[in-house]
């Protein structure tokens, strides 16, 4: 076997296509296998931060301990876990000296077609890592890295048909494993969020009933079960504002129906609509509509003049 390396500019990060040679070189294979200790240990344990526009790439460890770049972010593990990378992805790593595991290279445009399809699933889109404990066939892809090894370095007749079906054994064992974990992390995220509206509702209930009172935040938090910047974290994410302003417009709201539809003195306005202070009434109406309340209310009634007969 041999392993021919090109490099290209890519931005700053190099960019490296990798296959393997069979024989004379007339066929080439479409998958590549290494041991992760046999790739680090010939760059000091160390794979600097580089992408491969055309490869897709599995990580199988099963001993020692690596930390990861990927694209921004930087994470350690000294599990046994699975690391899957998608073409185009920024990727480094460090490994120490007692690493264990494989490396497994797919040309994605030159694969087998039903590993290439299996490739086309969502599952495959982006980074995926399933660590021990979260990785129900980790022990399944590892048994399948185990035969595949010998047999990618091997010259048996069967060797291409045995290559394809591991790969596509693996990549159905991992595809598996990512449906799961995005499943229970959508379960989780829409169980936060059904919880979260029904909070959400509850304030806004609470609010239609309670907005002429002099509350805080904190009194509509304890009516509801929760502690204020719990509930301003609910009403800034399911209803787009903070609880004062959701207050402070439902009041505004009442005003101004009160001051179209009534004849009451601009003060009893500001009461009935949950402002103690008339001053600051007017200063917050002014706010948000642009006009004081008297004007709006000589407004209101002109429009009302304009649309009789």
């Amino acid at each position: 076997m041999t392993v021919k390396k090109t490099v290209s500019k890519v931005g700053a990060v190099p960019s490296y296509g990798l296959y393997g040679e069979l024989l004379s070189g007339d066929y080439r294979d479409p998958v590549h296998h290494e041991t992760i200790r046999e790739r680090s240990s010939r760059h000091n344990w160390t794979i600097r931060l580089h992408r491969h526009r055309g490869l897709a790439q599995i990580f199988l460890l099963r001993a020692g301990k690596v930390s990861y770049r990927i694209e921004d972010s930087t994470f350690t593990n000294d599990q046994p876990c699975v690391l899957f990378i998608p073409p185009g992805i920024a990727h480094g790593f460090r490994f120490d000296e007692n690493v264990e595991g494989d490396v497994l290279s797919l040309r994605v445009n030159d694969l087998w077609a039903d590993a290439k399809t299996a490739l086309e699933q969502a599952e495959f889109s982006t980074v995926a890592l399933l660590a021990q404990g979260r990785c129900e066939n980790l022990e399944y892809i590892d048994a399948a890295f185990a035969q595949l090894g010998p047999i990618y370095h091997g010259m048996k007749r069967e060797r291409d048909a045995i290559l394809q079906a591991l790969v596509r054994l693996i990549l159905t064992y991992i595809a598996g494993d990512v449906g799961r974990t995005q499943s229970n992390s959508m379960a989780h995220v829409s169980e936060s969020v059904s919880r979260h509206e029904k909070q959400a509702e509850a304030f806004c209930t609470l609010l239609e009933s309670r907005f002429s009172k002099d509350l805080l935040v904190n009194d509509y938090a304890k009516e509801i079960g929760v502690s204020a910047p719990h509930l301003t974290r609910v009403c800034k994410q399911v209803l787009g504002s903070a609880p004062n302003a959701l207050i402070r417009q439902r009041r505004i709201l009442e005003a101004s129906r009160l001051l179209e539809y009534t004849r009451l003195p601009v003060s009893e306005v500001s009461h009935r609509s949950g402002f103690k202070d008339p001053s600051f009434f007017t200063r917050t109406f002014r706010s948000a509509y642009g006009i004081p309340p008297k004007t709006y209310r000589a407004t209101k009634d002109g429009e009302g003049l304009s649309r009789s007969p």
